[in-house]
């Protein structure tokens, strides 16, 4: 505020309807709030002193609309009723209240009641608050002091609710305690958490310790308190002391301190708070059952949570939104698609939260149409598209290989923050359009959102994806100079796997070397594949060596290696990483590819032989291999691990799960369909090879996802331009 809060009068002018600050929208609440956990009806205000209403009061009590209220009021002027200041209050109390009501029309009203009450005074600053009008609560306020109408205990809970800045909140904290209201609960529950909100823990935690009368909801706010600001410690140190003071916690308090339990993921102290809810008769609420359905889904143990959330009679839909959250975050993603369609049959209709975490399902599963379905039914529901929902469909549509309808998203967005650029930016660069990608971080700038640490890492992929050495230094240069970020692990990650691809593996070493931290399994790992790229093996040992030092187990290093040996027909290399992987006990991880045909997806593994159109699959497959091999295709028999004979070599590559996949998606889709595959690993370069001759042999576009990026195979090319 540009003046502070007075309890003396200044010069001001009257409550009136002047100031332009006071014009506001049409939705509010619909009753006047006294306590954390009760409201008091409209009706029940100041009725004892008035046992028999005027007709006219009667009326306003049924009243459900605007349009009502203006004829009451009428009536009201008509026969000097509304020149009482009870009853005049009880207009301004709907308009400013009422979810149909309007605080345009009841500041107007306001201004025409010669003799306010604090009442009536209380009612604006509560519509306004409740209507997030928070800097009019606050002037009204001053204003109100201005013309001598003294606060009462229900006007500061409002106004500590309006407070978003620490020094007006410490203003009106001394206002209350000048005005004697410093020993009320309610006030001082308020009080705490408006500290809390402010970011003054420390204020919040010397107003609780100095109540003289502590309620079950000063405990329950406290708690409260410090589960936001992460102090789940001190949050369980308070619940134990309210149980030695014989304090019985209520629902918001235990709801309080599990969720500072999941933010620790304390899973033990979770159980203890479970019996305790069990023990003592709360297992009937279903705030709480919601709070451990979360909190075990936090702490890792999704299972647990699915059996209480099976139990749960009747489920809202915070309840469903938690455990379809909860499999999304378990990567269970085709359970949390099943439970969306069990909701459905309930009847249950989803939100934004609902759409975000299914949309992240399929982001994950590659499923493609089923996003697209997803993105109707958003359309369908009439379900607002926010930054994040929109963020999350543009993930979804880039990640799932369609750019175009990603952009074309991204473009519709009523609102783009920095999240939504880096989503594009990062989808731009998966796609192998590196160029785009870093012209649409220009057009951001220009657009005055500024990027964060995660925009360089997608800046940082783009240039590597598309082979932009200088641009990719420069951009990593002017994180810190520019930006004044400070480049993280994964950015050195970036530029390591920039200069490695580009066949600058001594600067890359050099790069290592000097950074501000040791380097990780990712950094290592990139100069291990860039040195598979480039033949480099005596940096690939020397990476192999520092990466053995970090995990001794890592599967992907012995692979990269051994390729790096076999490409250089260096054979005695390869078995010595052979036999070193068995005497470890240590196997390659099994390749997974998904396609999805249909609304379903197809899971297949190397060599699979499960599916129920299996011997269709494998006679397409071999047809396929055939024709590719007329074309020009030769299988490449170094990515084979083991000693085989040629042909044992030759049928090994054949089997891959991406092989399996694409020959089931010529099998189940029409020519000229395009094939999407998701691969769980780096894709090897035999099936690169063959991809982009199906694309060209069956005049079919297939994209494949891999660990890395994508590859948009058409026409025998690939949109990598073989630079993975």
């Amino acid at each position: 505020m540009s003046t502070p809060l007075s309890l003396h009068n200044q010069i001001r002018p009257p409550l009136s309807t002047d100031n332009p600050s006071h014009t506001i929208p049409n939705t509010f609440s619909s009753t006047i709030a006294v306590a954390d956990f009760t409201t008091i009806p409209l009706s029940k205000q100041n009725s004892m002193n008035r046992p028999h209403s005027p007709p006219c009061l009667v009326s306003l009590e049924n009243c459900s609309s605007m349009s009502e209220l203006k004829q009451i009021h009428c009536q009201m002027l008509r026969n000097g009723l509304f020149f009482d200041p009870f009853s005049a209050s009880k207009i301004v109390a709907f308009c400013a209240l009422h979810d149909s009501g309007c605080l345009n029309y009841a500041r107007l009203v306001f201004s025409q009641i010669l003799s306010p009450t604090t009442y009536t005074c209380n009612s604006m600053i509560r519509g306004y608050t409740n209507s997030n009008f928070h800097q009019q609560a606050i002037l009204f306020y001053q204003e109100m002091i201005v013309q001598d109408l003294l606060p009462d205990r229900f006007t500061f809970p409002s106004l500590f609710k309006s407070c978003g800045d620490l020094l007006e909140g410490k203003q009106l904290h001394c206002h209350s305690t000048k005005l004697g209201f410093v020993s009320d609960v309610y006030i001082q529950n308020t009080l705490m958490n408006m500290y809390s909100n402010c970011g003054c823990l420390l204020s919040a935690k010397n107003v609780f310790h100095k109540m003289v009368e502590k309620s079950v909801v000063s405990w329950a706010t406290i708690i409260g308190a410090h589960a936001h600001w992460n102090r789940t410690d001190e949050a369980v140190k308070l619940f134990e002391q309210m149980g030695s003071e014989n304090v019985k916690p209520n629902e918001v308090t235990l709801v309080n301190v599990l969720t500072a339990c999941g933010k620790a993921r304390d899973l033990a102290m979770v159980k203890r708070i479970h019996n305790y809810i069990e023990e003592n008769g709360f297992g009937l609420y279903p705030i709480i059952n919601a709070a451990l359905v979360d909190v075990y889904c936090k702490c890792g143990c999704v299972s647990i949570a699915r059996e209480l959330f099976d139990k749960i009679q009747d489920k809202n839909l915070f309840c469903w939104n938690i455990m379809i959250n909860g499999h999304v975050e378990d990567s269970d993603f085709e359970e949390a698609l099943i439970l969306f369609r069990k909701m459905q049959a309930k009847g249950v209709t989803g939100d934004k939260v609902t759409m975000v975490s299914l949309l992240l399902a399929c982001t994950h599963l590659g499923a493609l149409d089923l996003g697209k379905w997803l993105h109707a039914y958003i359309k369908k529901q009439k379900i607002e598209v926010d930054v994040a929902l929109g963020t999350a469909l543009v993930d979804m549509y880039a990640k799932c290989g369609s750019i175009e309808i990603a952009l074309k998203v991204f473009h519709e967005l009523p609102e783009k923050d920095v999240m939504a650029w880096t989503a594009t930016i990062v989808g731009l660069a998966m796609c192998g359009q590196g160029e785009k990608a870093l012209e649409y971080f220009q057009e951001m700038q220009i657009r005055g959102v500024k990027p964060d640490a995660v925009t360089f890492v997608g800046i940082l992929a783009a240039c590597s994806h598309a082979g932009l050495v200088e641009e990719g230094m420069a951009y990593f240069n002017s994180m810190s100079a520019v930006y004044g970020i400070k480049p993280s692990i994964e950015h050195y990650g970036g530029l390591v796997d920039i200069l490695g691809r580009a066949g600058r593996i001594s600067q890359a070493e050099e790069l290592i070397a000097g950074m501000p931290m040791a380097p990780d399994q990712f950094v290592l790992g990139g100069l291990l594949g860039a040195c598979r790229i480039h033949g480099n093996l005596e940096a690939a040992e020397r990476a192999a060596k520092q990466l053995l030092e970090l995990n001794p187990d890592n599967c992907g290093m012995y692979i990269l290696l051994s390729n790096i040996y076999k490409s250089l027909n260096k054979w005695g290399g390869a078995k010595r990483i052979r036999e070193l992987m068995e005497a470890k006990g240590i196997k390659k991880p099994p390749g997974c590819s998904l396609i999805e045909v249909d609304g379903i997806v197809h899971e297949f593994v190397k060599g699979d032989s499960f599916h129920p159109q299996s011997k269709e699959i494998y006679r397409i497959l071999a047809d396929m291999i055939d024709r590719i091999k007329q074309a020009g295709y030769v299988p490449n028999m170094s990515e084979v691990l083991f000693d085989m004979d040629e042909e044992e070599k030759e049928t090994a590559l054949s089997v891959h799960s991406e092989k399996l996949a694409i020959a089931y998606g010529l099998l189940n889709t029409t020519p000229g369909t395009t094939i999407r595959v998701i691969k769980n690993l780096r894709t090897c370069s035999d099936c690169h090879t063959a991809a982009k001759a199906v694309s060209k042999v069956y005049n079919r576009e297939i994209i494949v996802r891999d660990r890395n990026r994508f590859h948009h195979f058409k026409d025998g090319s690939c949109s990598c331009r073989d630079y993975w």
